[in-house]
């Protein structure tokens, strides 16, 4: 039986394509302390996944999406700013089942961002 996933979606609001090659910080609070249980890119369809048993087989808890996003945006051409309004997105957020997948779609521009999970 295939293991729980979480994954996040990117995509690039303002265009309307999926942020790919984007470098993701995944952090899992234990203990009252944060722990990072990985450090990805996103691939060719904006998505990056962590399963259950990257974590000790449990998928609850609360965890911390760190997304390096502001070198797509220069990348993609987009003008900005020198101090860029939207660099890095930190995105909070918990799990309650252990066993189930969840899916986080992030919606994002140089200058908003949105998230919602399913």
């Amino acid at each position: 039986m295939p293991m729980a996933q979480l994954t996040l979606n990117l995509f690039d609001a303002t265009r309307g394509v999926m942020i790919t090659n984007v470098d993701i910080e995944i952090q899992k609070i234990y203990d009252g302390s944060w722990r990072t249980i990985a450090e990805l890119v996103s691939d060719l369809n904006g998505d990056i996944s962590v399963s259950a048993e990257d974590v000790d087989g449990d998928l609850s808890g609360y965890y911390e999406a760190t997304i390096h996003v502001g070198s797509y945006f220069l990348s993609a051409g987009y003008t900005l700013p020198t101090l860029k309004f939207i660099d890095v997105v930190p995105i909070r957020f918990g799990i309650s089942e252990a066993d189930a997948d969840t899916a986080i779609t992030v919606s994002i521009t140089p200058y908003g961002y949105t998230f919602l999970a399913k």
